[in-house]
């Protein structure tokens, strides 16, 4: 019996120290862990201010983009498009057109003052006709306006426009100046 005691009571020696050197170690495992816990934390701190650096970032980006953008649009001379066009040939002493056609505003603002140029072209690259305007407009952003307006003719050229098709022909506008709601203006080609 003796030795049973003994042996009982020498595993409960060594039981308790290696369960002593156990809980040790699991508490430098606990320490480990909460360390990596903490170093986590951190930095995903560190990745959630830099994500907000980068959005901020983005967004000054896109206003930056969005103002080259505009400036590019601004200085287009190309940004008046016509939707629109007919004419009607009247044979008199001094012959001319009613011309009548729309146009749209794709700058990046409203225009209350223009002065271009329209231009038939027909399919061979030959201009036949040539329309210089000038006036006060109300044309917003993307908005359209339509012109009506006699053409006293210019040359012999643009009788022909009377027996063209406008199907196979190029008619565009080209801005010389338009001036802006904002004071702002554009101005192209030669005065």
């Amino acid at each position: 019996m003796k030795k049973f005691i003994f042996i009982v009571l020498s595993f409960s020696v060594l039981f308790a120290t290696s369960n002593d050197e156990i809980n040790k170690k699991l508490d430098l495992l606990l320490n480990k862990i909460n360390q990596l816990e903490k170093q986590v934390q951190n930095k995903d701190k560190e990745i959630n201010l830099l994500k907000q650096q980068l959005r901020h970032q983005q967004k000054e980006i896109n206003v930056k983009t969005q103002k080259n953008n505009e400036e590019i649009a601004i200085r287009s001379c190309k940004k008046i498009k016509v939707l629109s066009f007919n004419d009607k040939y009247h044979d008199e002493v001094i012959p001319y057109y009613d011309l009548t056609f729309t146009i749209k505003n794709t700058y990046p603002k409203k225009i209350v003052y223009l002065i271009g140029n329209l231009f038939v072209e027909d399919k061979d690259g030959v201009k036949v006709l040539q329309d210089y305007i000038k006036r006060k407009v109300n044309l917003p952003v993307n908005g359209t306006l339509t012109i009506k307006k006699t053409h006293q003719l210019n040359s012999d050229l643009e009788k022909y426009l009377k027996d063209e098709n406008l199907k196979n022909d190029k008619i565009y506008f080209e801005v010389i100046k338009a001036e802006f709601v904002d004071g702002t203006n554009v101005e192209c080609g030669v005065f």
